[in-house]
């Protein structure tokens, strides 16, 4: 709702970043949400579309040197496009070995999908539109917080993110009576 103010890039800020009058962010360089770099555990979700090869993402980001991130790629373009999904670790700046599996949900060009990220402990999980596509653990990061990316000739759209922690039970009441400015938050404001 307040445009990239709340995001960093490092040291050209979200240069190269573009927000579009249609509703939607074109990402460019990593960008983290910075009130989210604290957190422990949470659940993301976005509405995206791939413009062109990939769609790019971290979680856990302590900073712009560690982090995991996890890609949608395009695989074989065409009206119904094999896509994978590519994940990896980057610790100190080094990027880690990629694990690449193939996305089995039926999805077609030019339409928006919904991904939905859960990060729970040393438990990651990513679904799109509601159908599981990766699970994994891993204990190197303990906290961090959530970003966008495009790497050169990668375009897409980001139309809304989410981000809320406290979604088991006992957090849900516990928001209700101390609510949290993070339980949900817009990636930009629609003009």
């Amino acid at each position: 709702r307040h445009g990239l103010a709340s995001w960093t890039a490092g040291d050209e800020g979200t240069k190269g970043w573009r927000i579009e009058r249609a509703g939607y962010v074109k990402p460019g360089k990593l960008a983290l949400y910075e009130p989210s770099l604290q957190m422990q555990d949470y659940r993301m979700e976005f509405l995206f579309q791939i413009e062109k090869q990939a769609i790019g993402w971290v979680y856990r980001a302590a900073d712009h040197e560690n982090y995991y991130a996890t890609k949608i790629t395009i695989v074989k373009p065409g009206p119904l496009p094999l896509l994978a999904l590519v994940r990896y670790p980057v610790i100190g700046g080094k990027e880690g070995p990629r694990v690449e599996a193939p996305i089995r949900v039926l999805m077609h060009n030019n339409v928006p999908y919904r991904v939905q990220m859960s990060v729970n402990g040393r438990n990651y999980s990513t679904s799109i539109e509601g159908q599981l596509v990766d699970f994994w653990s891993d204990d190197r990061l303990k906290a961090g917080g959530v970003g966008f990316f495009g790497d050169s000739g990668e375009s897409a759209r980001v139309y809304w993110m989410k981000l809320s922690r406290n979604d088991d039970f006992i957090g849900r009441v516990c928001a209700y009576f101390y609510p949290n400015p993070l339980q949900a938050m817009s990636l930009m404001r629609h003009q």
